[in-house]
């Protein structure tokens, strides 16, 4: 019998398993066609664009300043970052795209809020205090120094006849709060307040001097009129009281503040206007007495421009706002076109709201938010675990107060100290610039990639290409879905983000010119090289996402826009080196290309892979 010896025996020829690409190249037309689709869509199937931040399509920028009554300490650092929260939710809350609110020094708070549709006051009453008291009332008057001023600026040749003023207070008591009985008979009116907002409007002369002390108020007025004011428990009837009050109206609202609350309500002298315009939460300590007034009513139906408003005065407070859990909007069941906000108090909040309604039972309650009465009902029945909030408020205003209430009273309070509108010209100069940095960049990683690997530059130049269209919709869906708006920091994290990509690039190549330079062909290098390459490609990109995460977490404002979008761009990069760069190298390697030495830079110098070594499994 003839024995085969192993040179006789016939070689099993072993065939590789081919990559098949093609898979790869539809999931990526998928992926692009659905988030393109996606992005036409969010933009009403118009040419979608990202949303600009403030420093490229210009918008409001906006100054808190922490306002300390009594100290000259700044707020702590815990104090202002808890602000800066509130501020933000309550900015968010009102439908602006990407605010950037940050802490600026020690008693600085900067919102800033793109857009040329943006609302001012909403923006202004963001940082407005929310403190709510509910208060029962002691005493009620009715203040008609605005109205006498809207007289006399229409008649400036006449003095405001008692009969002039008092016809208008007649058709207030009739046609807005019913059948008022006055203060003088020991009673309180019942009418509701509405909500227009007139504290802090910066109408009533302030001052500067921060020093200011309760004595230096009193010397101001001098001392017979501060014992009258001091002595009076009830609005003085003669003149000559009368005119020893008069220096009380020459008070800054600072002043006034400073005033015991018995004098600020007794003094005919001191109007609502100065008790608005007081410093914010004048009247936020709880347990005293305090006067606040109620926004300003019209006096009669013909002239809206005439007004007047109640001052209260107000017993010390026993539910406040960190006893409400929620409050929303509704409407009132007596009248559907008016909103309210309902209440819902806390367990311990319950308690203290019930024994208040069982206290006043018939008589007004105040609910005062900052310096302001917004509503001051009576009291109708003892109720424990809600209640509604009501002061003609217009749906926006309504929405406002519950947001505010919702998102809790800031830890100090704030005063604006500026609002200025910011144009767009510097930024989108700043944009350009940035915009030829990075055409520059990605044309510099170009150039050196044909130069170095030559016609694998094709492959690179396919990637960026790809890439560029998947961020473009990725950026603008978040933009018109989730208010993503793009800034000059964001822009530079996608600048980055080209080195990073291209890292991934060269690490691929270069793994393919090393088993090619060991003797092997481009259809056995590239599989092998794949395999090297891919876990250094995630090595790397895994510590960029982890870099962009930890940095997205613990910054604010601008920095967290470069971490995003060097994040997004990281994780893009990953997906083309995985669905396109590799499988077109797998695709391209079937072929002689990478096989030629003129044509492929991935040969080395020394062993140029040809003749045998190419065809060295």
């Amino acid at each position: 019998m003839a024995s085969v010896t192993g040179a006789d025996r016939p070689r099993k020829k072993i065939q590789r398993k081919r990559l098949p690409v093609a898979p790869y190249f539809v999931a990526l037309l998928l992926v692009v066609g659905i988030l393109w689709a996606a992005a036409l869509a969010g933009a009403g199937w118009k040419f979608p664009t990202p949303k600009l931040g403030l420093d490229l399509q210009g918008g409001l920028s906006m100054t808190l300043t922490a306002y300390q009554q009594g100290t000259d300490d700044p707020p702590t650092a815990e104090t202002m970052e808890q602000a800066r929260q509130i501020i933000e939710g309550r900015v968010n809350s009102t439908g602006v795209a990407e605010p950037e609110v940050y802490v600026e020094g020690t008693e600085n708070i900067v919102v800033n809020v793109a857009g040329d549709e943006v609302d001012e006051q909403a923006l202004r009453d963001v940082g407005a205090p929310a403190e709510l008291r509910f208060r029962l009332v002691t005493n009620a008057v009715e203040d008609y120094s605005a109205l006498e001023e809207a007289l006399a600026e229409e008649s400036p040749s006449e003095e405001p006849t008692d009969e002039a003023a008092e016809t208008p207070t007649e058709e207030a008591a009739s046609e807005d709060a019913g059948e008022t009985p006055s203060a003088e008979d020991g009673e309180t009116p019942t009418g509701e307040a509405t909500s227009e907002d007139t504290s802090g409007s910066g109408q009533a002369e302030t001052t500067d001097d921060a020093d200011v002390t309760i004595d230096d108020v009193w010397a101001k007025v001098g001392d017979e009129a501060a014992a009258a004011a001091q002595a009076l428990t009830a609005a003085p009837a003669d003149e000559a009281t009368m005119a020893l009050l008069e220096p009380f109206g020459e008070l800054t609202p600072e002043e006034v503040s400073l005033l015991p609350a018995n004098v600020q309500f007794f003094v005919p002298q001191i109007t609502c206007e100065q008790l608005d315009n007081r410093p914010p939460g004048a009247v936020q300590q709880p347990d005293v007495e305090v006067t606040a007034c109620s926004a300003p009513e019209p006096a009669t139906a013909d002239d809206p421009s005439l007004t007047f408003s109640y001052k209260y005065l107000l017993q010390p407070a026993t539910v406040l706002g960190s006893d409400v859990t929620t409050a929303d909007v509704g409407t009132d069941q007596a009248n559907l076109n008016q909103f309210v906000v309902n209440v819902q108090f806390s367990s311990e909040g319950a308690d203290k709201w019930s024994a208040l309604t069982n206290e006043g039972l018939g008589s007004q309650v105040a609910i005062v938010l900052d310096n302001e009465v917004v509503s001051a009902p009576t009291i109708q029945e003892v109720s424990s675990n809600s209640t509604q909030i009501s002061g003609e408020f217009t749906a926006a205003e309504a929405n406002q107060l519950a947001d505010q209430l919702n998102f809790g009273s800031l830890p100090t309070t704030f005063v604006v100290e500026t609002v200025n509108e910011v144009t767009a010209t510097l930024g989108v100069d700043q944009l350009e610039a940035g915009i030829f940095a990075m055409a520059i960049g990605i044309a510099l990683v170009i150039v050196y990639c044909f130069v170095y690997y030559r016609i694998i530059g094709f492959v690179v130049l396919g990637s960026l290409i790809v890439a560029a269209a998947i961020l473009y919709p990725t950026v603008a869906l978040l933009g018109s879905q989730m208010g993503l708006t793009m800034t000059l920091a964001g822009i530079a994290g996608f600048v980055v983000a080209v080195g990073i990509t291209a890292d991934s690039f060269v690490v691929y190549f270069e793994r393919i010119k090393e088993e090619m330079a060991g003797g092997r062909s481009a259809r056995s290098a590239v599989p092998r090289a794949w395999v090297r390459a891919r876990r250094t490609v995630l090595s790397a990109s895994a510590v960029s996402i982890i870099s962009a995460v930890v940095l997205y977490i613990l910054a604010i404002g601008p920095v967290r826009g470069f971490a995003f979008t060097l994040g997004l761009s990281t994780i893009v990069d990953l997906l083309v080196v995985f669905v396109f760069t590799h499988p077109i190298a797998e695709w391209m390697a079937r072929g002689r290309v990478l096989n030629n030495v003129h044509l492929s830079g991935l040969h080395s110098k020394a062993t140029p892979a040809t003749g045998d070594a190419a065809a060295k499994a």
